[in-house]
Parts: C-alpha cells; structure tokens; sequence
C-alpha cells in the first residue's frame, strides 16, 4: 500500500492568506452555459433509445390494392412519407410513440 506524505508548513502559511493563483480564467459565457444545462429528460431519453434501438423489418403482404392505393393516397394528402403516416396511424390509435423527425434513424 502506498504512504502519504504530507506537508503541515505550507497549510500554516496558508491560513495567512497568500496569493493564490487565480485558476483558468473561464470566460462568463462559457460558466453560464455549464450552469443552464438542462436536465435528464424522460421524454429526450425515450425518443434517443427508440432513434437508436436496432432497426428490422416491417411489412404486411396481399393487402387488396384498394386499400393500399388509399394508404399511399393519404399520407401523400397529409405531406407524409408511409413511416411517417403509419406513425400517425398508431399514435391516433393510442399507441405513445414520439414524434417522427425525433426518432428517425438517418439523423442520428
């Protein structure tokens, strides 16, 4: 095990007050960026697990062409990509999931 040594002189000079030499000088930016970072999020945490959670296959097959074409039809009416409506799908549905551009897996 090894052995402290320490060196009571220089904390009697110390109760004196020296000058100390001023630490990094930190500009007043930067110390305020550091205090006003924000908490641990559940919700940020859940929407960066689902972004980077493995990725599989998703695909219903023989669906009647009708249906389809209005599947297509809609999330085109809406502006939405199929991922992105069969979301909206689910959410409509009571399913908790967050919002697409938070969870898509190409900006991650």
């Amino acid at each position: 095990m090894a052995k402290l040594q320490l060196d009571l002189s220089e904390a009697v000079e110390e109760e004196k007050g020296p000058e100390f030499p001023k630490a990094k000088d930190v500009s007043e930016a930067e110390t305020l960026r550091k205090m006003a970072v924000g908490l641990p999020s559940h919700g940020r945490a859940e929407a960066q697990a689902l972004k980077n959670a493995p990725r599989t296959q998703f695909s219903f097959t023989n669906f009647p062409v009708p249906i389809k074409e209005a599947f297509d039809d809609e999330a085109k009416k809406l502006g939405m990509g199929k991922k992105e409506f069969l979301f909206h799908c689910l959410r409509a549905g009571g399913v908790d999931i967050p919002p697409y551009d938070e969870i898509d897996g190409r900006r991650r």
